[in-house]
């Protein structure tokens, strides 16, 4: 079990950067590899995620209450990291710029991409639990909140069609993490560039007038 341990935990460094990796980061890369060799996300006990992450059950129940808490801490950093890659546009940015969105949708496709596992397993968790649900519902909200910022920016400038809105903002965010939820995951090369550029296609132009027609 310690050489397990010591193999996790390198393969952990190297995806964070190489530094020493926290108690979260740790769990998050745990659950992820056991999702990823078929785990059922409900089955998971906080014995297998504190023994594939290499630390004693106890650590685990110093940092969380329970694997409820857990989840809620790793929708967090799914979240973090949405937000965080998809640049300006999800940043309350003053000027979002067609360029912006267009960024953005790489970033957000490599944020799913890289937590394909926990994303898949939550989508099918959250229909039949309704404290996943409301943990993925708080980041949908999340989401929602900061591109409708983004599209009322966007009309400020006299940069957007008439019907862009709030809730061309919130389908087009939906539209988003479902579609990558269910297919950033398992496309790769030419495929996945070809996924992003349609997406990137579909929301600039539901938001962005035609340059022709740009004052």
């Amino acid at each position: 079990m310690a050489v397990l341990g010591s193999q996790s935990t390198r393969r952990t460094r190297a995806k964070y950067g190489g530094k020493k990796e926290s108690v979260d980061e740790r769990l998050l890369a745990a659950m992820e590899r056991l999702l990823e060799r078929g785990q059922k996300f409900g089955s998971l006990s906080v014995e297998q995620l504190a023994s594939e992450a290499g630390m004693a059950r106890g650590t685990f129940y110093l940092h969380f209450k329970d694997k409820g808490e857990l989840v809620a801490r790793l929708m967090e950093v799914v979240t973090d990291d949405i937000v965080r890659d998809s640049g300006a546009w999800l940043a309350f940015a003053d000027k979002p710029q067609r360029a912006d969105i267009e960024s953005a949708l790489l970033g957000v496709a490599n944020a799913f991409r890289k937590h394909r596992a926990i994303v898949s397993a939550l989508n099918d968790t959250a229909s039949s639990d309704p404290a996943v649900e409301a943990l993925y519902m708080a980041m949908m909200r999340a989401i929602c909140v900061r591109c409708r910022h983004s599209v009322n920016a966007v009309r400020r400038q006299g940069l957007a069609r008439d019907e862009a809105g709030d809730d061309v903002a919130d389908a087009l965010s939906w539209f988003v993490v479902l579609y990558f939820g269910r297919f950033a995951g398992v496309l790769e090369g030419a495929e996945f560039d070809r996924l992003t550029a349609a997406v990137t296609h579909i929301c600039a132009t539901a938001v962005f007038l035609d340059s022709t027609k740009r004052p």
